[in-house]
C-alpha cells in the first residue's frame, strides 16, 4: 500500500521507463530544401529481440518475481544526511524495473530482450526545412529495457551552403556581376534559378548594387503554400588591361559625355563644394 501502490494494489511502479531517443543528421542540398526530398537512412540501434520478443524468457520458460526488489521494480537507498536519513527509490539494476525476470534467460540476448540491428528507412524531409531542424520519427529509437515503449528518433538537418546563392529565410540572394556596357545601354542577362536559367531585363543606366526581384523562385515555406522570391544585387564591372587602341576611344567618348549623363558624380561635386565653402 502508500505511495508506491500504483492501480489495483499491486506494488510494482506504473511507469515504464521508455528506450533512448538516438539523434542522425542527414545533409541536404539547397535545391533539396527547396523541393522536399526523400532520403533511405541505415543506423543501428539496440531492439527488442526477435528470439524472446523482448521478454528475456527462453522459449516455453515462465517469468518469476524478482527476488532482488521483491516484484516492486525498484530497491530503496537509505543515505545519511544531516537532516536524517533520507530513503529514495531507485529501479532495480536485476529486473530493469519489470518486477519479474525470466525463469530461463534467452540465449540470444542473455535475458536483457534487448539485441543490436540495423534499421533501414526512407524518409521524407519536407519542402521548405531550415539548416539545423529536427525531424521526429515516433519510436524509431531504441528498444525500452524494462518493456516500455521505444524511444525516438532525432533527424537534424544540414544543408550546404550553396555556391550560388545565399538563403535568406524563404528568399535566396545572389549576386551577378555585368559589363559596364550593358549597364549603360540596357540588355538581358542569364540568370541561374533553383529551377534552371532565366532571361532577365537589365534597364539602361542601371547602377552598380541595384537589386532585381524575381517572384516565386525562392523556397516554399514549410507550413502553406507561399513561395519565396530570387533576389539579384548586380555589380557593375569595370573593364580592365585595356589597349592603347581601347584607351582612345574610351577617352573620347568620355569627352563627349556631359554632367546630365553623371547625376550622381555633379550632385556630388556640388555638395563637395557648398561643403568647403
Amino acid at each position: 500500500g502508500g505511495f508506491g501502490g500504483g492501480f489495483g494494489g499491486s506494488s510494482r511502479r506504473s511507469y515504464v521507463e521508455p528506450g533512448r531517443d538516438l539523434r542522425y543528421q542527414v545533409e541536404i542540398t539547397l535545391e533539396e530544401a527547396a523541393t522536399g526530398v526523400e532520403k533511405t537512412i541505415k543506423y543501428k540501434r539496440n531492439g527488442k529481440c526477435p528470439s524472446c520478443n523482448g521478454s528475456g524468457a527462453e522459449a516455453g520458460s515462465s517469468m518469476k518475481t524478482c527476488p532482488k526488489c521483491n516484484g516492486r521494480g525498484y530497491v530503496e537507498v537509505t543515505q545519511r544526511t544531516i537532516l536524517g536519513n533520507m530513503v529514495s527509490q531507485s529501479e532495480c539494476s536485476e529486473c530493469h524495473g519489470k518486477g519479474e525476470i525470466p525463469e530461463k534467460k534467452c540465449k540470444t540476448c542473455g535475458g536483457t530482450g534487448i539485441t543490436k540491428e540495423t534499421v533501414e528507412k526512407k524518409i521524407k524531409i519536407p519542402a521548405g526545412i531550415e539548416d539545423g531542424q529536427k525531424l521526429r520519427l515516433d519510436g524509431m529509437g531504441e528498444a525500452s529495457e524494462n518493456g516500455g515503449p521505444n524511444g525516438d528518433l532525432y533527424i537534424v538537418i544540414r544543408v550546404k551552403d550553396h555556391a550560388i546563392f545565399e538563403r535568406r529565410g524563404m528568399d535566396i540572394y545572389c549576386e551577378i556581376p555585368i559589363k559596364f556596357t550593358t549597364a549603360a545601354l540596357g540588355g538581358e542577362v542569364e540568370i541561374p534559378t533553383l529551377k534552371g536559367k532565366k532571361n532577365m531585363k537589365i534597364p539602361a543606366g542601371t547602377q552598380t548594387g541595384k537589386m532585381f526581384r524575381m517572384r516565386g523562385e525562392g523556397i516554399q515555406a514549410l507550413r502553406g503554400s507561399m513561395v519565396g522570391d530570387e533576389i539579384i544585387q548586380v555589380v557593375v564591372e569595370t573593364p580592365i588591361d585595356l589597349n592603347e587602341n581601347q584607351q582612345k576611344l574610351l577617352r573620347a567618348f568620355e569627352e563627349s559625355l556631359k554632367d546630365k549623363n553623371y547625376k550622381k558624380h555633379k550632385t556630388w561635386l556640388d555638395k563637395v563644394k557648398s561643403f568647403f565653402k
